[in-house]
C-alpha cells in the first residue's frame, strides 16, 4: 500500500547542541518522502543556530528567538505545520530508520484511528541502549482511563503520533505546562478515542545528566497535582483510585517482564555463540 499522507514533525530545542544534528538527521534521513520538519530553537547560544543554519535547506521552517518554555514552542512549530499527522521529537531524543514510512502506512490502513503510539527504547548520552527494567516499550492501547488513574508507562511521547483533525479538536497543547505536556494533551485526545499500537520500533528517548525529566522534579509533581484535579482523579475514594490504578499496573509489570526477560535472553545468546 503506498501512503501519501503527510507527517509533519516539530523539534523544540535549547541549547542542545551536543544532541541536536544527530536529531536533525534522524528525521531528514527518514525513506518516507513526504515529511515536514519544523524546528523551533528558543534562542540557544551553544552553537545550535548554526547547525541550524547548516541544514535551513532542508527544513520547511525553523527560528531561533525566545520563547516561554517547550510547550510554547511545539505549540508554535504546530501552527506552522501543514501536516495530515502530527507528532513532536526532542532535540535530544531520535527516530529509528523506516519509522515515519511505518507510521504513514498505519494510518493509512486505519482511518478510523486517531493517535497510535509505537515502541521505543531508552538511550544513554552515547546513544547506547539502557538495560533495565522497562527501558523498552512496544507501544500500548491506551484508553481515557489509563491516562487518568496510571499514567504515560508505555506510551513514549516520542513513539506517539496524531491526527490533525484530532489535534485541533481537542484544543491543542497547553501552553502552560512545562513537564506533562504530553501526558495532558494525550489524555485529552484518548477522552475523543482510544490510541492504538502501531507495532514497530520508532524512536528513541535519550536518557542524560541535562534532561528536564532530572531538572525538575517539583514542577511535575506540582503539575500532575493539577492534572488529577482537572480530570477528576481526587473524587474518587482512595480505595477506589487505587484499584483503578492497579487494574493498569499488573498488566504493565507483566508486558514489561516479558520484554525484559526477551532482551536479556537475547544478550546471553550473543554471549555464548
Amino acid at each position: 500500500m503506498k501512503a501519501s499522507l503527510k507527517i509533519s514533525v516539530v523539534t523544540p530545542s535549547f541549547n542542545q547542541a551536543k544532541y541536536l544534528e544527530t536529531t536533525l538527521r534522524s528525521v531528514l534521513e527518514q525513506d518516507y518522502p513526504h515529511v515536514e520538519y519544523l524546528v523551533l530553537d528558543g534562542g540557544s547560544s551553544d552553537g545550535s543556530v548554526e547547525i541550524l543554519k547548516n541544514y535551513s535547506p532542508r527544513l520547511a521552517f525553523w527560528c531561533s528567538e525566545k520563547d516561554n518554555g517547550q510547550a510554547d514552542a511545539i505549540a508554535k512549530g504546530f501552527e506552522h505545520a501543514t501536516g495530515d499527522i502530527l507528532c513532536w521529537l526532542n532535540s535530544d531524543d531520535v527516530f529509528l530508520p523506516g519509522a515515519l514510512r511505518r507510521v504513514a502506512e498505519f494510518f493509512t490502513r486505519h482511518p478510523e484511528a486517531e493517535a497510535a503510539c509505537g515502541g521505543a527504547y531508552i538511550i544513554n548520552k552515547r546513544g547506547e541502549p539502557v538495560r533495565r527494567f522497562g527501558h523498552c516499550t512496544l507501544g500500548v492501547r491506551a484508553t481515557f482511563d489509563r491516562f487518568r488513574f496510571y499514567g504515560q508507562d508505555g506510551v513514549y511521547q516520542q513513539a506517539t503520533f496524531w491526527r490533525r483533525s484530532a489535534y485541533e479538536a481537542v484544543g491543542g497543547m497547553n501552553r502552560d505546562l512545562q513537564f506533562i505536556m504530553d501526558r495532558e494533551l494525550f489524555t485529552r485526545l484518548a477522552r475523543r478515542r482510544p490510541f492504538q499500537k502501531i507495532p514497530a520500533l520508532l524512536a528513541c528517548f535519550r536518557i542524560h545528566e541535562e534532561c528536564k525529566t532530572r531538572r525538575i522534579p517539583d514542577v511535575q509533581r506540582r503539575e500532575s497535582a493539577l492534572f488529577f484535579e482537572q480530570y477528576g482523579y481526587w473524587r474518587y475514594s482512595l480505595l477506589q483510585q487505587t484499584w483503578l490504578h492497579w487494574r493498569y499496573r499488573i498488566p504493565s509489570l507483566a508486558r514489561k517482564a516479558a520484554l525484559f526477560a526477551i532482551v536479556h535472553l537475547r544478550i546471553l545468546k550473543l554471549k555464548t555463540v
